[in-house]
């Protein structure tokens, strides 16, 4: 299951980013991150290790320090590699006075700066609906404006490539937001309602079948709610969205339960969910 990447400047945000790591990890709902202090393996190449961790992120979590936020910091190159492979990038105000990156502007900040358990709260709420279909055509709609902002300074010979990208990227959100408005989708797999902190968020819906794929089952919500207990073992209070997603392209229960232990990084634990599922 892919982490969130936490960048930080260790000149002046080393104890928060540390303390929203923790945060975050502890839950609910408990989310995966990936910190340089945390995760970093000693012996290794640092900057191909960081490289690394952005290029597979759920998103980049760039929290907006006095520092952070000058052309010269390391965090500028964090953020603009996430860019580059597309990865959602979600800013954190800590420091009052920083101000967006010109490159971020279409993206809204989350406030850290008054009051960190709120921050945190809106924080945790955001990610669980990043992975929903709505989050989704979100990520797809910043993607295009940034590259239609890029295209606006681009010399006239490296415009047809970027061209293509706009192309593609409007027809991917056409497809996002005809998946996101059918409701025959989006209830395939209906959760429980969550604890009220979370009620704001809507659960996240699978996606329609690949093309040439087989025909999604009709699932029993009491038999999809049973798989979701058994992932969450694994993996806490994130599995309901995965069973979501997964229920949306599964054929079979045993296609379900071999999608969803790809998300179990320990292969015991993969090996013990998939022994979980009936005979």
């Amino acid at each position: 299951m892919p982490r969130h990447f936490i960048s930080y400047s260790a000149v002046d945000a080393a104890d928060f980013a540390l303390r929203l790591a923790h945060e975050l990890v502890e839950g609910p709902p408990h989310l995966r991150v990936w910190l340089d202090r945390r995760d970093m393996k000693p012996g290794l190449d640092w900057d191909e290790q960081i490289s690394q961790a952005i290029k597979k992120c759920a998103s980049l979590l760039f929290v907006m320090s006095r520092d952070s936020v000058t052309p010269g910091s390391v965090c500028k190159r964090e953020w603009t590699l996430a860019l580059k492979h597309n990865k959602p990038v979600i800013p954190l105000l800590f420091h009052r006075e920083a101000e967006l990156p010109f490159l971020l502007e279409p993206r809204q900040y989350i406030d850290f700066s008054m009051d960190f358990a709120a921050g945190l709260k809106r924080l945790r709420s955001h990610l669980v609906w990043l992975a929903s279909p709505a989050g989704v055509l979100q990520t797809l709609k910043d993607r295009l404006a940034d590259a239609t902002r890029n295209l606006s300074r681009m010399p006239e010979e490296d415009r047809p490539p970027a061209l293509e990208e706009i192309a593609e990227l409007r027809k991917k959100i056409a497809q996002q937001e005809a998946l996101v408005g059918d409701s025959t989708v989006m209830n395939v797999y209906r959760p429980s309602p969550r604890p009220r902190e979370d009620s704001e968020d809507s659960p996240a819906a699978p996606p329609p079948p690949r093309s040439g794929a087989p025909p999604a089952a009709a699932w029993d919500p009491a038999q999809l709610e049973k798989v979701s207990r058994e992932l969450a073992v694994y993996i806490g209070p994130m599995a309901r969205i995965l069973v979501g997603r997964a229920a949306g392209q599964a054929s079979s229960l045993g296609a379900l339960y071999e999608a969803l232990a790809a998300e179990i990084d320990s292969p015991g634990d993969r090996q013990k969910f998939l022994a979980s599922r009936p005979r």
